[in-house]
């Protein structure tokens, strides 16, 4: 392993890859397009990129002329590719490891002294919320793995850690078309596809998308169904943590309790909205109809404002503090932090 003067790190021993669980870009054309879009007005700071495979995209960005590219690929199949574009650019740096191992990597550490992802982010600027892009990251995602990454990295704003913990880093990802269906889905009109993940993408981010591809421009070839072929595409998405989100978003900054209050609620979307809240505060019926909500008011049928206004007008009640949401949210706290990453419904 060479020093952090160097050009690439060595081996980790965190996870064994499998070939199907990391997706890279085979196609120039379409990398120098996503090069284009992930590179625009982007002068200066660090590019991560994960699993780019044997460089398509890479070569794209320092064709751009990026200061810093840091790429995390573990296959050893692409690291002799890797390591001979180094030699062509000395602004970029291999880290052979699995990004998408993050948050395990990270739990590990909580339970020891020792930092395993000092390389990851070696030299990488932290930056106030207000002051900025850190770093982009890109990556395609695909697979099981990166899907749950997408939800710890949701968990992980709500907390401010991780690689929130350097400031407003711009994520930069290629969807599969059900991931997108989430994120675009509205409560009305696509009731089915509305999940508590789009919710927070909403609320935590500023989205913008860009463009769609073609499955056949990653690799491996992805396993799907005939119809998946003929109508999946793959979408090219910025997601950017919104400025306000620990000032002024959520009430007195109750990000965690929003996270969880999300969560819960629209696991089951069908859930209705004055039962649920009165389990949690006797008798709050009431206050709810004054705002518009019935007896059948279902938590599914609300768009992300609405829930965001629920939480902020349950937060301020005086019975907020004692409530049984309060103790629900440490249980479900208390397990996280004893076992592997959110499982989710939607994998």
């Amino acid at each position: 392993m060479k020093d952090t003067s160097g050009k690439y790190y060595g081996k980790s021993q965190h996870s064994r890859v499998k070939q199907k669980d990391n997706f890279y870009i085979n196609n120039p054309v379409s990398a120098d397009s996503i090069a284009a879009h992930l590179c625009e007005g982007w002068n200066n700071n660090y590019i991560l990129e994960i699993n780019p495979g044997p460089g398509n995209l890479s070569r794209a960005i320092l064709r751009l002329g990026i200061p810093h590219l840091r790429v995390f690929e573990k296959n050893e199949e692409f690291l002799l590719q890797l390591r001979d574009i180094s030699k062509e650019h000395s602004n970029l740096e291999i880290i052979e490891d699995d990004f998408f191992s993050l948050p395990s990597i990270e739990r590990a550490s909580d339970y020891t002294s020792k930092n395993d992802v000092t390389s990851f982010f070696h030299n990488v600027p932290q930056l106030s919320w207000k002051d900025g892009v850190p770093f982009k990251i890109f990556s395609v995602i695909y697979s099981k793995k990166s899907i749950k990454f997408l939800r710890f990295l949701l968990a992980a704003l709500s907390k401010r850690v991780s690689v929130f913990s350097y400031g407003r880093c711009e994520l930069f990802f290629l969807l599969p078309q059900l991931e997108y269906s989430y994120l675009t889905a509205e409560p009305k009109e696509n009731f089915a596809l509305y999940r508590w993940s789009t919710v927070l993408y909403k609320i935590f981010f500023e989205i913008k998308y860009f463009d769609k591809f073609t499955l056949d421009i990653i690799s491996p070839t992805p396993s799907f169904s005939s119809k998946e072929k003929k109508n999946g595409y793959l979408y090219l998405v910025k997601l950017t943590p919104r400025l306000d989100l620990f000032s002024s978003l959520v009430r007195d900054n109750k990000l965690q309790d929003f996270y969880f209050f999300i969560k819960h609620n629209l696991n089951r979307r069908s859930g209705l909205v004055i039962p649920v809240m009165e389990g949690w505060v006797p008798l709050c019926g009431p206050r709810l109809i004054k705002e518009g909500m019935n007896v059948f008011t279902r938590f599914g049928d609300l768009s992300p404002e609405q829930l965001l206004m629920l939480f902020n007008q349950f937060s301020s009640w005086p019975e907020y503090e004692e409530s049984i949401f309060q103790l629900s949210m440490k249980k479900f706290q208390m397990r996280r932090a004893s076992g592997p990453f959110d499982e989710d419904e939607n994998l």
